[in-house]
C-alpha cells in the first residue's frame, strides 16, 4: 500500500489560510519560537503550530483581531473553518484547534 505523507507545513499554511478568511481576523503573529525559524531560513507560516499524531492532528494559531469584533464568535467560527479546511485536504482528523488572541488590530480612522 503506497503512503502518503503531508509535512507539517503544509498543514499550517492550510491552517493559516482558513484562519484568515474569517472576518474579525487580520493575521496570525509570531511566537518567540519563530524566532529560531527566522534564523534556520526556512518561511514557515507565523503563528501556527502544528502536531501530527497517527492520523491525528493538534492545532494551534496565534492570532490577531480587528477591534470591535466579537472575539468569542470570531475564534469559534475560526476553529470551525481551520478544522473544516485540514481534514478536507489531508483527510487527517482533526483533534483540536486552539486560538490565542494575541493581539488587536485598530483601522487608522479609531486611532484618531
Amino acid at each position: 500500500v503506497d503512503q502518503v505523507q503531508i509535512a507539517d507545513d503544509v498543514i499550517a499554511v492550510v491552517a493559516e489560510i482558513a484562519a484568515l478568511e474569517v472576518e474579525g481576523i487580520t493575521g496570525t503573529m509570531a511566537g518567540k519560537g519563530d524566532f529560531v525559524q527566522a534564523l534556520s531560513g526556512k518561511k514557515k507560516p507565523k503563528g501556527v503550530k502544528v502536531e501530527v499524531g497517527e492520523g491525528e492532528v493538534f492545532i494551534e494559531l496565534a492570532v490577531v483581531v480587528k477591534y470591535g469584533s466579537k472575539i468569542q464568535k470570531v475564534c469559534l467560527e475560526a476553529q470551525e473553518k481551520v478544522k473544516n479546511s485540514v481534514e478536507t485536504m489531508t483527510g487527517l482528523n482533526v483533534v483540536s484547534v486552539n486560538i490565542h488572541v494575541v493581539g488587536v488590530h485598530f483601522d487608522k480612522e479609531q486611532e484618531a
